[in-house]
């Protein structure tokens, strides 16, 4: 009886190592050529200030305010800027910061509609942190505007206040 050969098994097992090893190969060089980066924190807005408040904020449409901020533990080196952009108006602001602590003077802003989008980008390298939204809102009432993130309440009892939007504005 003529033999007949059977296939060998082995040949069918080193391929797929072979095809494992060349995968493996090209998901580290993929991994190893992408340079990490890591979520930086968005800076935190402590509050307003109204420098020369009308006799009634509630009756102005647009104003002029000085929003105050924070940038993380850290990130308080030279050269750090922070940056404010209210999208109604499409006006944009930069400030250098002071020790953690910045301030950006004469924003223009209406009191109805609008949404500021602060962040920072780091002085030493370069790299921007998450953008974060938050909008001003006027309120009245001496309760209301008790609230550290608010501004000191005109002669009428209105303040407008800070609100911080997760979802954007």
């Amino acid at each position: 009886m003529p033999s007949v050969e059977q296939p060998s098994k082995r040949g069918a097992g080193g391929r797929g190592w072979v095809m494992l090893a060349a995968l493996l190969a090209v998901c580290a060089t993929t991994v190893a050529c992408n340079e990490p980066r890591f979520l930086i924190p968005a800076p935190t807005l402590r509050g307003i200030a109204i420098p020369l408040p009308p006799p009634s904020i509630a009756d102005e449409v647009l104003i002029n305010i000085d929003v105050e901020g924070n940038v993380p533990l850290g990130f308080d080196v030279p050269g750090t800027q922070a940056f404010l952009h209210e999208k109604r108006t499409a006006r944009g602001y930069f400030v250098g910061i002071e020790g953690m602590q910045f301030t950006v003077y004469d924003v223009l802003l209406d009191v109805n509609d609008n949404c500021l989008e602060a962040w920072f980008v780091d002085g030493v390298d370069g790299e921007e942190s998450t953008t974060v939204n938050y909008k001003a809102v006027l309120f009245e009432g001496a309760e209301a505007c008790a609230e550290p993130t608010c501004s000191a309440m005109d002669e009428q009892g209105a303040c407008v206040c800070l609100e911080k939007w997760t979802t954007g504005c």
